[in-house]
């Protein structure tokens, strides 16, 4: 798992990891407008809702990786067993 995510963050991670296309690696949009819909009655002003192009940046700071398709960057999240 990632370093040093706070407690709000690994909640936030555990909504995002039950996303139902996560196996087809998410793109940022994607992840984001999806996080949105599951906290949209959350009023937390938190880092990762500034805008999709941040939300990427806390993908890959919260351990998914990224790999470029076409003309977007897809994030997968790598269990410990496929490491």
């Amino acid at each position: 798992m990632a370093k040093a995510l706070s407690e709000r963050d690994g909640i936030i991670l555990k909504i995002l990891l039950e996303h139902p296309y996560l196996h087809d690696g998410l793109t940022a949009e994607s992840g984001y407008n999806y996080l949105l819909g599951r906290t949209h009655n959350d009023r937390r002003n938190e880092q990762w809702r500034k805008s999709a192009r941040t939300f990427a940046y806390w993908m890959k700071r919260s351990g998914f990786s990224a790999t470029r398709v076409g003309d977007v960057n897809r994030y997968y999240w790598i269990t410990e067993e496929e490491e």
